[in-house]
């Protein structure tokens, strides 16, 4: 039996042919690049590395509240009602009309909430002249 890891026995053909290197000439048509079949390393960093979360803007400092002159003129208007209504009607009347109109108010404000200062100063004031009304029905004039 041979041993099939030995080496086969030597023929008697001369030396092998050397590798020479030559240039073929081929059509431009045949030698083309095909798109790559996967993502580029800046695409595949871009698509799975976590994005760090941007640190977020410090608070704004609290701000004063401030009042002008026209806003302070506004809430005095608002006084002069609530007191003023005693004298157009009787007091207990005019409180209870202005009960009824600050629910009505307040049904109306939860539809369409208050977003301007202008607004917002109107419903105060209102509010204002209800409560300056239900004071002077309550301590008015006490005629009994």
């Amino acid at each position: 039996m041979s041993d099939p890891l030995a080496s086969p026995p030597p023929s008697d053909a001369t030396e092998p042919e050397p590798i020479e290197a030559r240039i073929v000439e081929r059509p431009a048509d045949e030698l083309r690049l095909l798109p790559p079949d996967c993502p580029s390393s800046d695409q595949f960093l871009r698509q799975y590395a976590v994005a760090e979360e941007p640190e977020p803007p410090p608070p704004p400092p609290p701000q004063r509240f401030q009042f002008s002159l026209v806003d302070l003129m506004v809430v005095m208007i608002g006084v002069a009602v609530g007191l003023a209504g005693g004298t157009w009607m009787p007091a207990e009347q005019f409180a209870g009309i202005m009960g009824l109109l600050i629910l009505l108010g307040l049904v109306l404000i939860h539809f369409y909430p208050l977003e301007s200062h202008g607004a917002r100063l109107a419903w105060g004031t209102f509010i204002l002249a209800y409560f300056v009304a239900l004071v002077a029905a309550v301590f008015g004039r006490r005629s009994s």
